[in-house]
């Protein structure tokens, strides 16, 4: 049985009930993990993608029949496919998952719809494909115009694959690209890093993302510079770290180590120091800002002449309500987060069993299309009470999936997250939309907090915002961690 967003359904739902929200679909495979990465995200055989992503269009059908049971009419205005390396699957698996979206939910005209790919993943054929299916914005992994930091970082792209990913994109007639770049790598310089953004400028996307190298724990990175960033705990003179020599790496307890490389000294590429990632910092604002960029998020640039800040990645820090589909998906409905399972075989052995919904609707059979005297007292009721336990089945499969996490936030996380997630965007935070949301004014629960950072320089109010000063930009972290309430 199919639970489709057609217009009998939309006429049913209460008007004045829409909800606009996002949809986040996350496609976990690509070609191959990078060293720095710790997303979910990996490799796997085209009958593993096969699966999952069967499994990825069932739940996106019965997360419409969730919303719809609630009484809402949910109006999508952004739609996400992220991953992983969404561009790395069969580019028909990208037209039916949007296929199975706009079958099942309304879809603005306007509707922005991001696509995450790397580049050597897409080709002019498949790019097309991607236009036609109504995707409008691709969001580029460049990283580097610098070979030597590619390789360094494990991706399978050079400079060359890049810019021939780029044109690519623009011949085949896509006007919204975001390229993703990324400061303090190992052995990069700030004229390295000025280098790439630079040639990135002289292509015009119309957006810029981007972010400082942070490594984590369970990244080949991590493993690789321990030593470095823990070099307190082994004495290791700065000076040597300075010039990339880390003294315990290998050791006896590397499981990769031979016998012949344990005990010796490695030489790895030096990160940036702290004087030199804040000038990467510095030099990010300052040239994207001459060059008709504008920074509307901490790490986000979008050009100047025309619409092209991230509605989707908006929609997050102003806590908009959104679904996430797939393994380690969050969604956000009325302050209600859930976050999927992380296991592949757990999500798919759940979603499994469960008809599918494609092709689209005109393809299917009508047998479930026979006219019936519904004025005539004497109808058996069969059919429809036979329906009615099918769509409880259906909204039950979707409430009861697999789950990490399932919260109901309370006020005051609600409050956090407004001024965490606000702040972070150079408009800041509405003060007449927080006494909306809340009931309450915000100096009412934020006055002595406010009064101390806008003495301190590190917050300012302007025209009804709270928003950070670039001293507080600067230290972001720290200043968030004020508005964290007490219990």
């Amino acid at each position: 049985m199919r639970l489709d967003m057609d217009d009998n359904i939309k006429h049913d739902l209460n008007t004045d009930n829409n909800k606009n929200i996002s949809i986040y679909i996350h496609i976990p495979f690509c070609v191959r993990k990078c060293n720095y990465c710790d997303f979910l995200s990996f490799p796997a055989a085209i009958d593993v993608q096969t699966r999952y992503l069967e499994a990825l269009i069932k739940e996106i059908e019965r997360g419409a029949a969730w919303l719809q049971d609630k009484g809402y009419a949910p109006y999508v205005k952004s739609i996400f496919l992220g991953g992983g390396t969404p561009s790395s699957v069969d580019p028909k698996w990208i037209v039916k998952i949007l296929d199975a979206v706009r079958r099942n939910y309304d879809v603005a005209a306007d509707a922005e719809i991001t696509m995450e790919m790397n580049p050597g993943t897409a080709t002019p054929e498949s790019l097309s494909v991607y236009k036609k299916a109504g995707i409008n914005r691709l969001s580029i992994g460049c990283q580097s115009l610098n070979d030597d930091e590619l390789k360094e970082l494990g991706r399978i792209h050079d400079a060359k694959t890049f810019y021939e990913t780029f044109s690519a994109a623009r011949e085949a007639g896509f006007d919204n690209i975001n390229v993703d770049l990324m400061s303090a790598l190992p052995g990069q310089s700030v004229k390295s890093y000025t280098d790439t953004l630079k040639g990135i400028i002289e292509l015009r996307p119309e957006h810029i993302s981007a972010y400082s190298l942070i490594i984590e724990e369970g990244t080949p990175f991590y493993d690789k510079y321990k030593d470095v960033i823990d070099r307190d705990l082994y004495d290791i003179e700065d000076e040597l770290v300075k010039e990339g020599v880390v003294l315990k790496n290998p050791c006896e307890d590397d499981k990769d180590a031979t016998e012949k490389e344990i005990g010796k000294m490695r030489l790895v590429k030096p990160l940036p120091t702290e004087e030199e990632e804040r000038k990467m910092y510095e030099e990010t604002i300052d040239i994207l800002t001459k060059n008709g960029y504008h920074r509307y998020e901490v790490s986000n640039y979008a050009r100047d002449d025309g619409d092209y800040e991230c509605y989707h990645n908006k929609a997050y820090w102003k806590r908009g309500d959104y679904l996430g589909f797939g393994i380690g998906a969050a969604g956000m409905v009325d302050d209600e987060r859930f976050t999927n399972t992380d296991d592949i075989n757990t999500y798919c052995k759940y979603w499994e069993g469960i008809d599918i919904c494609y092709p689209p609707l005109e393809d299917t059979d009508n047998t479930d299309n026979t006219d019936t005297d519904t004025d005539n007292d004497d109808t058996d009721n069969t059919d429809t009470d036979n329906t009615d336990a099918a769509e409880i089945k259906i909204l039950s499969k979707y409430s009861t999936r697999p789950l990490l996490e399932h919260d109901k936030l309370s006020i005051k996380a609600c409050m956090e997250e407004t001024m965490f997630l606000g702040l972070r965007m150079d408009e800041g935070v509405a003060v007449s939309d927080f006494e909306s949301k809340f009931g309450r004014p915000i100096d009412a629960v934020y006055g002595n907090t406010l009064d101390k950072l806008t003495k301190e320089g590190l917050v300012k109010t302007y025209d009804g915002y709270i928003k950070l000063t670039e001293k507080g930009l600067e230290v972001s972290n720290a200043v968030l961690s004020e508005f964290l309430l007490d219990d």
